[in-house]
């Protein structure tokens, strides 16, 4: 019996040509895209893009710059920028850090003595990885780009805490470090030996003040399109069930046609994935505090744009296919990658430059960019209208997709 069971399941998958060639290519796709994914994000790939301002204007931070802007694991915007452009720039995701050498502060060429750290390293508490990047890469151009001011920093902290030298001694120390200087000027492949300087890196965060609270804004919103995306394509399904049990014939003797039955369905999905995300944002209000109430109007229109997209892309790619297996093998792979490239499991920061690129053409991303601005940046409410525009756009033009797919079904 066991021998017979297994027989007809073999033949059953085989003689599906669609289901056969989705189960051998698909997988492949989603292994690409997480290949890529964590390719990008290991250490040796995984590129910072930086923003920088230069408030001291002065040889040793022109030096700096130029330094990290040659730095293969940092992506620094051209030109300089405002502190406040910085700023802006990371608290919109523009840049995953940003970089401020701040003019009020100890010039960089000294580090001694009393005054706040020159160098400035703008994070989002999400991006926090990002910070701690680029902080170890600037102590690290400091040493290599900077030797002299290095070393010149190293004997006045000498001089200062442990050792007097004679004027004679400073006239030496003075000269040897011109002429390192200007050794450095003839050469660029001058290197010195790193060594962290406690007074060179500050760091300030643009995001909210609760680090807990800006993850659980963000992943509120991944989550939330993650499961949007299944519960619709599990509630789609339901098309070819009754298809296959016959219960299809019986809902198209009825007035509407198949537009009605696919409408009933499309509806009750989005009322359904509405249903779902309040109870995850719920949540993320009650136990960490996610300002909820504050933006309700805007999470409303961006909750049910949500669902309205992933309603019309379930139903699309359901219709879309013969039988039940093809649409679930299908449906599932798709949802994967979209998830993966959109940002809903790994953030997207992380990827290579190329597949951050793909991933605006996502309703995933679009969603979660929506969820971000509203809980985790504080963005204007018209920041809203291009993301739910493009949600509400795949919705309801996917809607139409599946209504004109589903008609190959209709008894006449």
């Amino acid at each position: 019996m066991t021998g017979v069971v297994f027989r007809a399941m073999a033949r059953t998958f085989l003689r599906d040509r669609g289901a056969l060639a989705m189960s051998a290519v698909l997988p492949l796709v989603v292994f690409v895209v997480f290949a890529a994914i964590f390719a990008g994000a290991s250490g040796e790939q995984l590129r910072i893009k930086v923003a920088v301002a230069d408030e001291q204007r002065t040889g040793p931070t022109d030096r700096l710059v130029t330094a990290l802007r040659r730095d293969s694991a940092l992506i620094v915007a051209p030109g300089l920028l405002s502190a406040a452009e910085v700023r802006e720039r990371v608290r919109t995701g523009g840049a995953d850090a940003g970089l401020v050498i701040r003019a009020e502060a100890r010039p960089l060429a000294d580090l001694t003595g009393d005054g706040d750290p020159p160098v400035v390293i703008v994070v989002d508490p999400i991006r926090a990885v990002a910070g701690r990047v680029l902080a170890g890469q600037v102590q690290r151009a400091y040493f290599t780009a900077l030797p002299d001011v290095a070393l010149r920093n190293t004997a006045d902290l000498l001089g200062e805490a442990f050792v007097t030298f004679t004027d004679g001694q400073r006239d030496t120390l003075t000269e040897r470090f011109a002429e390192l200087e200007r050794d450095l000027a003839e050469s660029a492949d001058a290197e010195a030996a790193e060594g962290p300087f406690d007074g060179l890196v500050a760091r300030e965060s643009v995001g909210d003040p609760t680090l807990g609270r800006s993850h659980v804004a963000y992943y509120a919103g991944a989550v939330a399109m993650l499961f949007l995306l299944f519960s619709a394509v599990h509630g789609a399904l339901s098309v070819l069930e009754e298809r296959d049990a016959g219960l299809l014939d019986r809902l198209l003797a009825g007035p509407g046609g198949m537009g009605a039955v696919v409408g009933g369905k499309f509806l009750f999905l989005v009322v359904q994935g509405v249903g779902q995300v309040t109870l995850i944002f719920l949540l993320a209000w009650v136990g960490w505090g996610v300002p909820l109430l504050d933006r309700l109007v805007g999470y409303l229109v961006v909750t049910i744009a949500a669902a309205i997209a992933a309603a019309g892309l379930a139903l699309a790619l359901t219709t879309a296919c013969r039988t039940r297996r093809q649409a679930q093998t299908l449906a599932n792979i798709a949802i994967l990658v979209l998830s993966a490239v959109g940002g809903s499991m790994v953030p997207r920061f992380f990827m290579p430059e190329w597949l951050q690129s793909i991933g605006w053409f996502t309703p995933t991303t679009w969603a979660v960019e929506a969820y971000s601005g509203l809980f985790w940046r504080g963005d204007p409410a018209t920041s809203l209208l291009l993301p739910v525009g493009l949600l509400l756009g795949v919705g309801i033009g996917s809607l139409g997709l599946a209504r004109r797919l589903a008609r190959r079904d209709e008894v006449l």
